[in-house]
């Protein structure tokens, strides 16, 4: 058994720091919480059945972690991702932003402050679209599997996606940042 889960964290434990790291925000946050992770994977390794893949499994076991964490360390300040790469497109996704060389100064703020926007408008979205928009827009995972990691049917993944989504456009174009989005205000996300 200790060498099949030596080989599981030799191959998860980078898509596990890194999806930590976009939860937590800062490094030491994102460690504690991949040991935690892992742990937990040792200690409910001989009851895993395969019925899902191993990265669901563990990306399940991190956001378990990670809010019983989140519990212990009430009232302090919560960092939970950091979109310095990811800016939304027109139809509401999130693309990986390639760094362009050759940007004017002017181009370059432009961006820098789109990217600041788009972290304000992530920070005050509710625990339970954020962890849906990290899964899906980020980690690439499909609405079926967000589901088996938070608990939630494939629809309740999309619903709240697209509500995450809709948060995010309006805080930007409230800014004056995202055109084309004249979403109604009577959504609401508690």
């Amino acid at each position: 058994m200790r060498d099949r889960f030596d080989t599981l964290y030799k191959d998860h434990v980078d898509l596990m720091y890194r999806y930590a790291n976009r939860l937590c925000g800062e490094a030491e946050a994102a460690k504690d919480l991949v040991q935690e992770t892992f742990l937990n994977a040792y200690r409910g390794f001989n009851r895993f059945r395969g019925d899902a893949q191993v990265s669901t499994w563990l990306y399940a076991i991190a956001s378990r972690a990670c809010l019983r964490m989140r519990r212990k360390r009430k009232g302090a300040p919560e960092r939970e991702l950091s979109l310095e790469e990811f800016i939304p497109s027109s139809e509401g996704e999130f693309h990986l932003q390639i760094p362009v060389e050759g940007l004017s100064p002017e181009e370059a703020l432009q961006n820098k402050e789109l990217r600041q926007a788009l972290n304000a408008a992530i920070d005050k979205l509710p625990k339970k679209y954020k962890m849906v928009l990290v899964l899906r827009d980020m980690e690439g995972l499909s609405a079926k599997e967000a589901g088996t990691v938070m608990g939630l049917s494939e629809r309740a993944v999309k619903s709240r996606l697209h509500r995450a989504r809709l948060f995010v456009r309006r805080e930007l174009s409230a800014r004056g940042l995202a055109e084309g989005t004249h979403e109604p205000d009577h959504e609401s996300l508690t």
